[in-house]
């Protein structure tokens, strides 16, 4: 074989090899940058996305542990490395209704559901045919 052919492979690699750990390096100064800015943002009462496409509300952290609430108040417990996003999640957020917030319509019974009227008993009926 060739002994600059050799030499040219050998420098060809050395540089491949020196773009690469100057990648990899850039890549990491990166993701730890943005660890750090999710760390800040990470306050409690924040939504948070985890990696599976959950949605909950922080609500305290004990080591790699996180706390995250659902909308109905039911706390779980998350690894820090599952938490991805942190920001408005991109569904309406319902507050809890109170007695004092529900419209006044809120009162008419939904097709008839909320009082349920008692069935006619067949004489009435004929009674009320025979009227019309």
């Amino acid at each position: 074989m060739d002994i600059g052919f050799l030499v040219i492979m050998g420098v060809m690699l050395v540089a491949m090899m020196l773009l690469s750990s100057r990648s990899r390096k850039k890549m990491q100064a990166q993701q730890q940058e943005r660890e750090r800015k999710m760390a800040e943002d990470l306050v409690p009462g924040v939504w948070v996305k985890t990696a599976f496409g959950f949605w909950g509300r922080y609500v305290d952290q004990d080591g790699d542990i996180v706390i995250l609430e659902t909308p109905d108040g039911t706390e779980t417990y998350w690894e820090r490395q599952a938490i991805r996003d942190v920001g408005e999640p991109p569904f309406a957020v319902e507050e809890s209704a109170t007695a004092d917030t529900l419209p006044e319509d809120e009162d008419e019974p939904v097709l008839g559901l909320d009082a349920p009227q008692p069935p006619k008993s067949p004489i009435e009926t004929d009674e009320d045919d025979k009227r019309n």
